[in-house]
């Protein structure tokens, strides 16, 4: 095994929190988009057991289920029992001692829920599996309930833009960053360093997703309805979902735009947004607002790479970049805006705390607060508020609500009693 890891492998921000739990007997699964790096996580994690004790790589197994022959071995088991005889006659382990299971895109075996509970439950003091998955619909359609209790759970995103910048040896600023902007955080696409060669995976990472996931896992029929409507929605990153205006403007019925943006979130492609309120006359509180998880894949959709400044768009594809910079962070994001169409266009709430968030790309040569902003201080009286600029950086007030303006390239957040 230890020959077939790549060498040089970048280092993820998430490694440590996924090293901790190496120790526990729970399984671990990894889960997200395809090509976010589940693989090369797998791979870091047998380097680390492999750094800590040399003796370690010899009960170390890894199934690749893209691969037909390990997919058919685990697929074809008719009596789970036999694994162990795989592990020993197969892999040569010594089952007197521990033995780690690695096992990639487990989503494919017809009931892998069963397959881990099995051996989880008669083996857990001798056996670590340590899984991924690239579907949240097929995780939730396979792993029952059996497993509560016998797993710990890991969501994969792409690069956040510190890891970005890690994995392409930039410094923070204004060029770096729009960069990241324009082209996303999938590993393989941050690491081509021509525009055209990213521009030509980040297709054909789109691609595969319209073919793979799509057309199998989703079931769906009219692969150029579907496309239709994600090419509407890319175009609207940052703005409300309505689906009567989609079905007007698309031609396709109102149940089937709910099932597609049901697709579209449970395979890790864009996320809805819910709105903060606590006065229903008077603010939203029903429709959301949508982005997407990755800026690049965006772009892939609408097949649009210009440059930042020659975009119409600039604006709402920062604002997309942002949400994916927070979602990537764990934070709860919310947008505030009020029958009077006031709007702010991220709130982080936890335990009755706020802070708003308004992006607000260009320079600046004074700090000016938008007037939307002034009014949720207003009500809210947060401790901080943010505006996310281009490259300005200062501190303002209003009451006692400390305004922040910051780049959009050094973005931090408050913890929030965190």
């Amino acid at each position: 095994m230890v020959d077939k890891i790549p060498q040089n492998l970048k280092l993820r921000q998430i490694l440590p929190s996924l090293v901790k739990f190496l120790d526990q007997e729970e399984i671990m699964l990894l889960y997200g988009m395809r090509q976010v790096g589940k693989t090369s996580l797998l791979y870091l994690l047998i380097k680390r057991l492999i750094k800590k004790n040399r003796n370690i790589s010899k009960q170390i197994v890894y199934f690749d289920l893209e691969n037909i022959a390990d997919f058919q071995l685990l697929e074809n088991l008719r009596n789970y029992d036999n694994f162990i005889a795989i592990l020993k006659n197969k892999y040569q382990v010594d089952l007197r001692k521990k033995v780690w299971i690695f096992i990639d895109e487990i989503q494919y075996l017809t009931n892998p829920s069963s397959f881990l509970k099995y051996l989880y439950d008669r083996h857990k003091l001798k056996m670590k599996f340590i899984v991924t998955g690239s579907s949240s619909l097929e995780i939730k359609k396979k792993f029952s309930d059996a497993l509560t209790g016998r797993i710990f759970r890991f969501e994969i995103w792409p690069l956040n833009y510190q890891e970005f910048l890690n994995f392409t040896n930039q410094k923070r600023g204004v060029i770096s960053f729009e960069k990241y902007v324009l082209f996303g955080g999938f590993p393989a696409v941050c690491l081509k360093k021509e525009s055209e060669i990213k521009i030509r995976l980040l297709r054909e990472i789109y691609s595969l997703y319209i073919r793979r996931d799509i057309k199998d896992l989703g079931k769906i029929g009219n692969i150029l309805a579907f496309n239709k409507l994600v090419r509407i929605l890319a175009a609207q990153v940052g703005g409300l979902v309505s689906e009567v205006n989609l079905a007007a403007i698309s031609g396709i019925s109102r149940p089937t735009i709910r099932e597609y943006l049901f697709l579209l979130e449970n395979t890790f492609v864009l996320n809805l947004v819910s709105p903060f309120f606590t006065n229903p006359r008077k603010e939203v509180r029903k429709m959301p607002k949508l982005y997407f998880n990755d800026s690049g894949l965006r772009n892939a959709a609408l097949d649009n790479f210009l440059p930042l400044e020659k975009r119409g768009d600039m604006g709402s594809l920062v604002e997309n970049t942002v949400f994916s910079e927070l979602k990537k962070n764990n934070r709860k994001v919310h947008f505030w805006r009020t029958e009077r169409k006031q709007e702010v266009d991220f709130i982080l709430a936890k335990r009755g705390k706020v802070a708003p968030i308004e992006i607000k790309y260009r320079f600046f040569k004074k700090p000016l607060i938008p007037p939307s902003l002034k009014v949720f201080i207003k009500n809210y009286k947060p401790a901080e508020a943010f505006v996310l600029t281009k490259n300005f950086n200062t501190q303002d007030k209003i009451g006692k609500t400390k305004v922040i303006f910051i780049p959009c390239f050094s973005l931090h957040t408050p913890s929030l009693g965190a």
